[in-house]
């Protein structure tokens, strides 16, 4: 049974192809075009390696951005964490934190680097922030973000 089957694949095997044995011409273009030739592969692989570094440095842009973004959330996260713990208990302080969670926010997205606020929205909202626990680094920082507008 074994046999028969050899014999069946035997016969279903098609042969090989002929080996074809092809010559290549002999380069018969002007030296303008060889030249051309040359000039556009030059041109192709300087396209290319320079595309290799634009990639590379917008690779490297947006990881100092990520990282930025990364440092400035975590400067401020304990802050609108504790003043989201007091909104539900504390009017005015809901108040200062609509104010201020917005600016963070920019703050923190790269869209600004310092909000000026009329005199006493800014004594309003640095006066509560000294009354309550939060992080006074923060709060620091927060002062030089938020700052009070010249007349």
């Amino acid at each position: 049974m074994n046999n028969s089957f050899d014999e069946d694949f035997e016969e279903n095997v098609r042969p090989p192809d002929e080996v074809v044995r092809e010559r290549l011409l002999q380069d018969t273009r002007s030296d303008f075009d060889k030249e051309l030739d040359e000039v556009l592969n030059l041109s192709m692989r300087e396209f290319h390696q320079q595309q290799i570094m634009n990639d590379q440095y917008e690779e490297q842009i947006k990881k100092s951005f990520i990282e930025e973004v990364n440092k400035r959330k975590n400067i401020f996260q304990t802050l609108l964490l504790n003043l989201n713990k007091l909104i539900k208990f504390d009017k005015e302080v809901r108040e200062i934190y609509d104010i201020i969670e917005p600016i963070i926010d920019s703050y923190c997205g790269l869209f600004i680097e310092t909000c000026e606020l009329d005199k006493i929205t800014h004594n309003k909202i640095f006066d509560m922030l000294r009354k309550i626990r939060v992080n006074q680094k923060a709060v620091e920082i927060l002062k030089t973000i938020i700052v009070e507008q010249k007349s």
